[in-house]
């Protein structure tokens, strides 16, 4: 819940992050206001726009259609990565959505994907989410078909996390409009490209870096945490996002390819192995598509002697989803490597066919012994 940013601060926010910002002609006094209070807000919603290639879709998410008064959104995205401010206020753009949805958003907890929204009562939907949501429209023919350009899947992201950064919001904060209403199926696209959970994930890895940050660069190294007591505390920060498959039973070592923290020596590029001496607790993110519902990863740390000797942590399992869609986990492991010992993370699918993983994450603390 939060008070909407003003106009001006919402064109700070888009901008800080990277974004291309176009301001239309009138947009910040283009609202419906008159129709009732714009706030608190509560989130950013996503739609596509359901227009060809050839139409150029501002002027009329500007104006409105024949049975839709203007503004359907705040901004549009365009198909180029531009986004275009079209409204600042309420916006006709979310209608009727489920109020459990609402609530799962505002908390911010859930899984993958807020619970599914369902009609009520036979009504449009039992809560109107025009004063409540940020909304982009998207330009695409939304016929599950027409491709999404890449510079607009980030501009969708870019957006996204700039409003909640500035709203003090997490990423659980951003739905699509399939998910506010159950009518509704935007934003549709082939491959999984602007799955829900998928975008989420990437807002929620901007959120981790300054507003500035651009993907595939580094990050200035965080200082050390200090515990009570002044025993120094090591953070180690490694991400991979070249996509991996998952042979059904075939374990596979966790290869890092940025290192955004880390001791020095620690890490080499393009290793499995975390070189440490220390007590360590590490949450290992894993990105992943192709696992269904009674299906599970089965993740593990290794620790390899300098002689080659391979030690095998505790087992953990990850479930998979029902629609083997684009997901995210977090496995927390913890242990204690020793000056000559070497530590790597493996994955195994336990499930039937080929898994994806689209990328992983470590954030790793450690204690020197």
């Amino acid at each position: 819940m939060a008070t909407p940013l003003t106009a001006d601060r919402l064109v700070t926010a888009l901008r800080a992050e990277g974004v291309k910002v176009v301001e239309h002609p009138g947009w910040r006094t283009n609202n419906r206001n008159h129709k009732g209070a714009w706030g608190p807000v509560h989130g950013v919603m996503l739609h596509h726009t359901v227009t060809p290639k050839t139409m150029n879709a501002v002027p009329m998410c500007f104006s409105g259609t024949g049975d839709l008064p203007g503004p359907l959104c705040h901004g549009v995205i365009r198909r180029d990565g531009s986004v275009h401010l079209v409204g600042y206020g309420r916006a006709n753009h979310a209608g009727g959505g489920d109020p459990n949805v609402l609530q799962a958003v505002i908390d911010e907890r859930y899984n993958d994907r807020p619970p599914a929204p369902h009609q009520h009562n036979g009504s449009a939907g039992a809560v109107d989410g025009n004063p409540h949501f940020w909304g982009f429209e998207c330009e695409n023919e939304g016929n599950g078909v027409d491709p999404w350009p890449a510079v607009q899947v980030e501009a969708m992201v870019r957006a996204s996390a700039a409003l909640c950064r500035a709203q003090k919001w997490g990423a659980k904060s951003v739905i699509g409009h399939l998910e506010w209403s159950d009518w509704k199926s935007d934003p549709k696209g082939p491959d999984n490209v602007v799955s829900m959970p998928g975008l989420r994930t990437r807002i929620a890895d901007r959120l981790t870096h300054p507003a500035s940050w651009t993907p595939g660069t580094t990050t200035p190294k965080p200082p050390a945490p200090q515990p009570s007591g002044g025993t120094r505390m090591n953070l180690t920060h490694l991400t991979r996002t070249t996509s991996t498959p998952l042979l059904p039973d075939s374990p596979v070592r966790i290869y890092w390819e940025t290192e955004y923290a880390d001791e020095p020596n620690q890490h080499g590029a393009g290793g499995h192995s975390v070189l440490q001496n220390a007590d360590w607790t590490a949450n290992l993110h894993l990105f992943f598509s192709g696992l269904g519902p009674d299906e599970a990863l089965q993740v593990r740390h290794i620790e390899t002697t300098s002689g080659g000797v391979a030690e095998e942590g505790p087992l953990a399992n990850v479930d998979g989803f029902k629609d083997k869609g684009s997901v995210t986990r977090v496995v927390t492991l913890t242990g204690r490597i020793q000056p000559t010992e070497t530590l790597s993370f493996e994955v195994t699918n336990l499930g039937a066919a080929t898994v994806t993983l689209l990328g992983a994450r470590l954030m790793m603390h450690s204690t020197p012994l």
